[in-house]
């Protein structure tokens, strides 16, 4: 019997190579791993695949796929939510893209995409997942909201994706969501505090009323503080565990940081006390995470975000969040004449220019400083 490779069966079919490489992959074409002169190549009996096409394809036209299956992916809410937690599976497995993506992606991958679904709207118009929908939710959001449209975009393609590879969405749809991509009309904008409006804003969380107890102002103000004195990404402050915090030898330990690189920062005096108060005050028999929520539950990243603004909006301080705080760590520290590479180091870029990038410097406080000079 003849036995075609995944060449032959990309060229039949009008398909990519990995294409249909992922076909195998998650045995939906059922090809079997052959030997040829020692070498590993995917390969399936002609009788066979000529059976497995006719079933899900129904032939070729001007070169393009009429697939079997290929109607309008028109599944409500509920059904499409066990789609979803597939395809956020494939993501963590690395079975979308042929390694695992990062945890902090798929957190932004189900956020967002929830966010869309949400603002479809109560009598949403099918198919849910369209490109007349995506050109709705995406055209409706604000110029100024440059970030939120970006991950609905990047979202939506990674599910057309997973989709589109068990046959249940056009092959074309990404090519025509790239048409969507949204374009910065304005500059991007970068926020960061001085030390007098740190000052103030920790004095806004000592100082907070209404729902917030003495354990969440000792916690608000612990997570700001290691923000503000250890340059981390919001990302990172999330995942710390508390075998990563280590008071004795004041050190952090940053597990898999951006790029998967780990690193370590120190603890300053101020910080360390912090700290230890906060330590006093919360209790961690059900849980690893050194930061926990009210129930004692991990934080993720974006609660974390919403966190910080609204309590920086509340202070008065608009457009404030974790990457905020970030820059204000570098730019405080440089203008105090800390070496350039330490803060590169503690903040885990790669290039010093990234770090230089992250400095916020006026030109009142150069002036200032000039006056001294």
């Amino acid at each position: 019997m003849v036995s075609l490779g995944t060449k032959e069966i990309s060229q039949d079919l009008g398909l990519g190579i990995r294409t249909v490489q992922k076909y195998i992959k998650t045995g939906f074409l059922p090809a079997q791993l052959e030997y040829i002169r020692g070498n590993p190549i995917y390969g399936i009996e002609s009788s066979e695949y000529l059976a497995w096409k006719q079933k899900h394809f129904s032939g070729l036209k001007r070169g393009e796929i009429k697939k079997s299956n290929s109607h309008a992916y028109d599944l409500g809410k509920e059904e499409l939510s066990n789609e979803v937690e597939e395809w956020l599976s494939w993501c963590e497995t690395g079975m979308l893209t042929g390694k695992p993506i990062k945890v902090r992606t798929v957190e932004l991958y189900r956020y967002y995409f929830g966010l869309y679904i949400e603002k479809l709207g109560k009598y949403p118009k099918k198919p849910l997942i369209s490109i007349a929908n995506a050109r709705k939710i995406i055209g409706s959001l604000p110029i100024k909201s440059f970030s939120t449209k970006m991950n609905i975009y990047s979202a939506l393609m990674s599910f057309a994706k997973y989709l589109i590879v068990n046959l249940k969405l056009e092959l074309d749809f990404r090519d025509k969501l790239k048409e969507l991509r949204p374009k910065r009309s304005l500059p991007a904008r970068k926020t960061s505090l001085n030390e007098k409006q740190i000052d103030k804003l920790l004095e806004y969380v000592d100082s907070m009323k209404g729902s917030a107890s003495f354990k969440d102002k000792i916690r608000s103000r612990a997570i700001l503080m290691t923000f503000l004195h250890t340059g981390l990404r919001v990302s990172e402050l999330a995942n710390l565990t508390l075998r990563d915090v280590d008071l004795e030898s004041r050190m952090i330990k940053v597990r898999l940081g951006k790029g998967n690189k780990d690193r370590a920062v120190g603890i300053s005096e101020e910080l360390f006390q912090v700290l230890c108060r906060y330590l006093e005050a919360f209790s961690f028999s059900n849980s690893e995470y050194f930061f926990v929520g009210r129930f004692g539950d991990k934080y993720q990243a974006h609660s974390l975000t919403q966190k910080i603004r609204r309590i920086a909006s509340a202070a008065g301080f608009e457009g404030i969040s974790p990457h905020s705080l970030r820059r204000s760590f570098v730019t405080i520290n440089a203008a105090k004449g800390k070496p350039l590479n330490h803060l590169r180091i503690a903040c885990g870029h790669a290039d010093i220019t990234t770090t230089q990038g992250y400095c916020m410097t006026s030109q009142d406080e150069v002036i200032e400083a000039m006056k001294g000079w």
